[in-house]
């Protein structure tokens, strides 16, 4: 009777530990989730947006766009610009504000 009652009183403490150090793991990452949100710049709606995007979108808007732009694709008057546009795209590949803007040029380039 008395091992049962040291196992149930050992079993509690040991409770009451973990719920306390998970009550302010909490409270910390609250308080740093506020600071960081209280920091941030006003643009931050835009910027989850865009990460969001980013993930979802941006890799079929990459092979889009690098198919439209290939070097490989144009005669030597266009094929400078092609390579730079390319190089850009490449170097915004998992940005997708950033590849929209460049969509828009490559529509421009490709209509010239």
């Amino acid at each position: 009777m008395i091992m049962r009652n040291n196992i149930i009183y050992i079993g509690s403490i040991i409770m009451v530990v973990c719920v306390f150090f998970l009550v302010r793991r909490y409270l910390i990452r609250k308080k740093l989730r506020n600071l960081m949100l209280k920091d941030m710049d006003r643009d931050f709606g835009n910027t989850t947006q865009n990460i969001i995007l980013s993930i979802s979108k941006s890799h079929d808007l990459y092979k889009n766009l690098i198919k439209q732009t290939h070097p490989d694709r144009f005669q030597d008057n266009k094929r400078e610009m092609a390579t730079e546009l390319s190089m850009r795209i490449t170097k915004a590949k998992r940005n997708y504000s950033e590849l929209v803007k460049l969509q828009e040029e490559v529509e421009n380039f490709k209509s010239s």
